[in-house]
Parts: C-alpha cells; sequence; structure tokens
C-alpha cells in the first residue's frame, strides 16, 4: 500500500494537518513548561510533580471519555476541547509573560491541561473511523497519525529549544495557543460520512459499565488492552532512566541525552512508515508480537552496553517496536470495535496506557534508587518480553475471533 493512501480523503487531509500543527506546538509547550518550572524551582522532584499533575489529570478524565466520544459528535467535541486548551494556554503566556505564575500556578495549569487532554484523546482516535469510509486505509491513516506525531516529537523540541533563549517561555505558550484555536478553523471543514447515533436517553454509569463490559468479554479486545498497559507499565516507563544513562553511564549528560531522543524519533518514524504501508487488519497481532519483542530485547541489550553507538542503536529499537505495538493495538482495536461502542473502548485502552504509564515512571524511579539503571532496564526487558510470549499464546485465540467480527461488521455495513 502506498506510503500515504489515507491522504485521498478530503476530511483526512484536514484532519491530519490540523494534527501536524497539534503535535508541534503541544512539543514546543510541554518543552517550554519543563524548563520553566525547572528555572522556577531547581528541583528535580517539584519538576515530576509538575509533569505528573498533567498526565494523572488526563487519566481521570480519561476513564469516562469515551462514553463522550460515543453519545455526542465527535467532531464538536474536537473543537470545544481545542477552545478549552487554546484559552488555558493563552492565558498562561498572558501571566507568564507579566512574571506572574509560580510552581503552583503552573500546576494548577498542568491539571487543566490534562483534563483537557484526557476529554479529547478518545475523540480524537475515534474520528479517524469516521473519516476514512473504505476500512483497508484504517492502518494507513492511524500509522501516519503517529508518523507525524513522532516527527513533532523530533521537531518539536528543537523548535523549543531555539525560542526558549531568544523569546522566552511565553511565546512558546502563545504558540500553541494559537495552533489551538486555529485547528478549530480544521475541525470545522470537515464533513465525515458517519455520524453518531441518537439514543433515547443518557445515562453514564450504564453506558460505563456497558463499554467495560464489551471491552473485558470480548477477549481480543481484552488482550490487546491488557498488553497495552503492561507495555506502558514495564517498558515506556524506561524514559525516566535515560538521562541518568547519558550522564552516569556515557558521561556526557545533555549531548548524549539529546542523542537518545533523536534515536528514539528516528526508530519511531521508521516503524510508523512501514506500519502505513500495511493493509490487512488480519496481520496485525504477528506484527504487534514481533515488535513487542523487538521493544523488549532493545531495552535488554541497552543494560549490557557500554558502547555508545550500540545503545543508540537498540533505542531506536525500542522507538520502531513501540509504535507497531501501540499504533497497532490502536488499530486493531478500531477496527474491531463495534460502532456505538468504539469511543468507551478507546477511552479504556488510553486510560490504561496513561495510567500504567505515570505509575511506571514512579515505580522505575524507585527500583533504580534500590538496585542501580541498569539492572531496572534488564527487568524491564524481561518483564516486556513474558508479556510477548503471554501475547503470542492468545494469538491464535486473537486472529480467529477478530476475524469472525470483522466478517460480521462487513455484513452490518452492508445492510446498513
Amino acid at each position: 500500500m502506498p506510503l500515504f493512501s489515507a491522504l485521498r480523503y478530503r476530511n483526512y487531509q484536514l484532519f491530519i494537518s490540523g494534527q501536524a500543527m497539534s503535535n508541534v506546538g503541544n512539543m514546543v509547550h510541554q518543552v517550554a513548561i519543563t524548563w520553566l518550572a525547572y528555572t522556577l524551582t531547581d528541583s528535580v522532584f517539584l519538576l515530576s510533580v509538575v509533569a505528573f499533575s498533567k498526565q494523572f489529570a488526563t487519566f481521570l478524565s480519561g476513564l469516562g471519555a469515551g462514553v463522550i466520544a460515543d453519545r455526542f459528535n465527535k467532531q464538536r467535541l474536537l473543537q470545544y476541547a481545542h477552545g478549552l486548551i487554546g484559552a488555558n494556554t493563552l492565558l498562561l503566556a498572558l501571566l507568564t509573560s507579566q512574571e506572574l505564575v509560580g510552581v503552583a500556578g503552573l500546576i494548577a495549569f498542568q491539571i487543566t491541561l490534562g483534563l483537557c487532554k484526557g476529554m479529547e484523546m478518545p475523540s480524537r482516535q475515534a474520528f479517524v473511523n469516521d473519516l476514512i469510509t473504505d476500512k483497508q486505509y484504517l492502518t494507513n491513516a492511524i500509522a501516519l497519525n503517529s508518523t507525524v506525531f513522532n516527527t513533532a516529537r523530533v521537531v518539536g523540541p528543537a523548535v523549543a529549544g531555539m525560542l526558549i533563549p531568544w523569546v522566552g517561555e511565553a511565546f512558546c505558550f502563545l504558540i500553541y495557543g494559537l495552533m489551538s484555536l486555529v485547528i478549530i478553523g480544521f475541525f470545522f471543514f470537515i464533513r465525515p460520512e458517519t455520524t453518531t447515533a441518537k439514543k433515547a436517553a443518557f445515562n453514564f454509569k450504564s453506558e460505563f459499565g456497558e463499554g467495560v463490559r464489551y471491552a473485558v468479554r470480548f477477549s481480543p479486545i481484552r488482550t490487546s488492552i491488557l498488553l497495552a498497559a503492561g507495555m506502558a507499565l514495564f517498558g515506556v516507563s524506561f524514559m525516566v532512566l535515560l538521562p541518568v544513562v547519558a550522564g552516569d553511564i556515557f558521561g556526557r549528560g545533555s549531548v548524549v541525552y539529546g542523542y537518545m531522543n533523536s534515536a528514539l524519533g528516528v526508530g519511531a518514524i521508521t516503524g510508523g512508515i512501514f506500519l502505513a504501508n500495511q493493509n490487512r487488519v488480519a496481520r496485525l497481532p504477528k506484527l504487534i508480537f514481533g515488535a513487542a519483542i523487538i521493544f523488549s530485547l532493545g531495552l535488554a541489550a541497552i543494560s549490557f552496553s557500554s558502547v555508545l553507538a550500540f545503545t543508540l542503536v537498540a533505542i531506536a529499537l525500542i522507538g520502531l517496536g513501540r509504535v507497531i505495538v501501540f499504533a497497532g493495538t490502536n488499530t486493531l482495536l478500531q477496527t474491531i470495535s463495534e460502532d456505538d461502542k468504539r469511543g468507551r473502548v478507546l477511552s479504556l485502552y488510553i486510560t490504561g496506557f496513561m495510567g500504567s504509564l505515570t505509575l511506571g515512571g514512579l515505580l522505575v524511579g524507585a527500583i533504580a534508587d534500590w538496585i542501580g539503571v541498569l539492572p531496572t532496564l534488564l527487568i524491564e526487558g524481561g518483564m516486556c518480553l513474558v508479556l510477548s510470549l503471554w501475547y503470542a499464546t492468545q494469538l491464535k485465540m486473537i486472529l480467529l475471533r477478530s476475524t469472525r467480527q470483522l466478517h460480521r461488521l462487513e455484513i452490518a455495513d452492508a445492510r446498513s
């Protein structure tokens, strides 16, 4: 399949253009707020508190966001969410420019932003399905989303690094705030071909419970969410340890840390491009398993390496494996979920990921303080390998039940 197949849809062109702007702006904002927090506090602990406040708020609001995504118009929800994000960030820019923001203020802005992000993410991810009428291009669309996101992870910090010493953090916040408002315009011109079905009455508790029961009882969804949550808990949290590896193992601090982030980005972009060229959903579980093995071995390899070039290759493989595991799981969940439950399934997937990532960062940091960084990385790789092998034992079931579900959904679409 050609790399940019999903771009044949005008709606998706508008969507991905807005996402490209949003992702770059978000990374500029993230670097700027991290740097501002550090300059205000000169405390690593308070720096972690500022980061944790956003992650935890995203986790909390994401729990019920899928019910909202399934119930209401996702396009409107995304416009409202980006409007709130823009207002939040523009106010932060104004207060920062006047030197009126302290640590408590940063935490408050991070909590507000996290709440908005948690509400926005399930709607954004489920909305892709509404833009792609031919589902053979869905994998390509989600993989392109991932590629754009990981490209922004390379471009955004570089832009922020140039802007902060030149014009300051407030200008970085201003950029993201304005971009968020512009993105509302992109959504205004999108004309999705599917809409959310009207329901008689809204009962949040009942509909949330229905989504949880559906995800738990349908084994391919349950297994996929558990794999993603486990890999986030034991694997993705390795990012917390990279600055220590750069400084203590290789003794070159920020320079090597920059190389490591670039290697991770290159691997992630490569993984996204590879996934974008896949057009058979039936292959996804096997690709996810292979990528999980690569991810696990890459983590373990870092713990044995004292050669920078080898470590960078291992980190690039981690980036490649990570994208295929999570973007592939996202695609699989979107494809096999029923239309009226897709938002809730994605909400459970996202909150499982975010909750595990938040807890994993704290857990990995505590273990590393106890036994050291390199043994911790080896344990992480081993735990992810165990998860990968468990997933392999479920492959036959996932393939069989997913194929049956796809067949049922195709029949339902044909009848409608």
